[in-house]
C-alpha cells in the first residue's frame, strides 16, 4: 500500500507513475469528477498565506508530489522528535543525506513526479482509454507548438480541442469545452489562476472527469524551454535550473531568485517551524481496492482514513 503524508494539513500520497498512468485511466472511464494539482513547495508555502488555495489542494482528489522539497518535507515530517534541539538536528541530517542521496527520502513518498512527465502520463492514459483532451493556455504560438509536438509523441491521442490562455478565460472557453466532448482538461494559465478557473468552473463542464492544472509544460512540450540535464534530473535539482535558467517573458532575474530563495530557505524554515508547532506526522496506507489504483478519499480526515485502514474492500466509491 502506498503512504499518505499530510504536509501544512494537505494529503499527499506517495504514488508512482504507474499508479497514475492506472488512477487517471479508471477516473476517465469513472463518472466522478475529479481535479488533480501538481504540488510543488511553492504550492505549500502559497497554502500557508491563501486559505482558498490551500482548501483547493485540500479537496483536490489527488495530489502529486512536484519537486525534491516535497520529498524532503514528508521524510523530514515523518520521523519523531522529543525535543526542539532534535528538531532542528533531523532538519540538518535530512537535508545532508538527500544532498548526498537523493533516494533518501523515498521510503515516505515513492518518487517526485516531475511536472512534464506527469503531463506525458496523464496524456498516454487517456490515449489508452480511447478518451479526449482538451487544451487551454499559454500563448497562441506556445499552444500550436505544442499540439503538434503532442501529435507526434502521441499519434493515438485525441486532442478534441484548445484554446489559448490570453485571449479569452470565461464562457466562450467554457461552451467550446462542452462543445469539444472532451473528458480530460489541461489548464496552462499559471498557478494559483488555473487552480482557481477550475475550482470555478468544472461544474459548467459535464463531459470532463479529469482537470489538472498544467503550469509550463506546455512551454518545455513546444520546445520553448529546455528540461534541465539528466544530472541534474537525477540528483533531485530540476527545480534549481527552472528557477535559474527557463525562460519566462513574464518575469527578470530578480523574480527567479525569489522563487530560489522560496523553494529553499524560506520552505525549510516554514517546515521546520510548522513541526516545531504540530510535532510529527505519522504517515498512512492508502487504500487500495485493485493494485496500483490509489483510491485517495479527499473528503475524510485523516482520523476517517486510519480507522477504514485494513479494510481491502473499502473504496470511495462504495459509500
Amino acid at each position: 500500500m502506498r503512504k499518505i503524508v499530510s504536509i501544512f494539513d494537505i494529503d499527499i500520497p506517495g504514488n508512482t507513475f504507474s499508479d497514475l498512468d492506472s488512477w487517471v485511466q479508471n477516473k476517465l472511464l469513472a463518472d466522478k469528477q475529479v481535479t488533480v494539482a501538481k504540488v510543488n513547495s511553492e504550492f505549500l508555502l502559497r497554502s500557508l498565506k491563501k486559505p482558498d488555495f490551500k482548501k483547493y489542494l485540500q479537496n483536490s482528489d489527488l495530489n502529486i508530489p512536484d519537486g525534491i522539497g516535497v520529498l524532503w518535507a514528508a521524510k523530514y515530517l515523518s520521523l519523531p522528535s522529543n525535543n526542539p534541539i532534535n528538531t532542528v538536528w533531523q532538519m540538518v541530517y535530512t537535508g545532508a543525506a538527500l544532498v548526498f542521496n537523493h533516494n533518501y527520502a523515498k521510503d515516505v513518498l515513492l518518487e517526485r513526479l516531475s511536472g512534464v512527465e506527469v503531463f506525458k502520463t496523464m496524456l498516454e492514459a487517456c490515449a489508452k482509454s480511447e478518451k479526449s483532451v482538451y487544451i487551454f493556455g499559454a500563448k497562441p504560438e506556445v499552444l500550436d507548438k505544442a499540439i503538434k509536438n503532442i501529435h507526434k509523441e502521441f499519434p493515438g491521442l485525441k486532442i478534441a480541442g484548445s484554446h489559448d490562455g490570453y485571449s479569452n478565460k470565461g464562457s466562450e472557453v467554457v461552451a467550446d469545452i462542452n462543445k469539444s466532448g472532451a473528458e480530460m482538461l489541461i489548464v496552462a494559465l499559471g498557478s494559483p489562476e488555473q487552480e482557481y478557473w477550475i475550482r470555478d468552473n468544472i461544474v459548467k463542464l459535464p463531459t470532463i472527469r479529469v482537470a489538472v492544472g498544467e503550469g509550463g509544460s506546455l512551454d518545455y512540450i513546444a520546445g520553448n524551454n529546455v528540461r534541465a540535464p539528466k544530472f541534474f534530473q537525477r540528483i533531485g535539482l530540476e527545480w534549481l535550473w527552472r528557477g535559474l535558467f527557463a525562460k519566462n517573458l513574464t518575469t527578470d532575474g530578480g523574480h527567479r531568485f525569489r522563487r530560489v530563495w522560496n523553494a529553499v530557505p524560506v520552505f525549510i524554515y516554514e517546515v521546520v517551524k510548522w513541526k516545531l508547532k504540530n510535532g510529527a506526522t505519522t504517515p498512512l496506507s492508502s487504500l487500495a481496492a485493485n493494485p496500483g489504483i490509489p483510491i485517495v478519499p479527499p473528503d475524510l480526515s485523516i482520523e476517517a482514513l486510519a480507522k477504514l485502514e485494513g479494510d481491502p474492500h473499502f473504496r470511495k466509491d462504495d459509500k
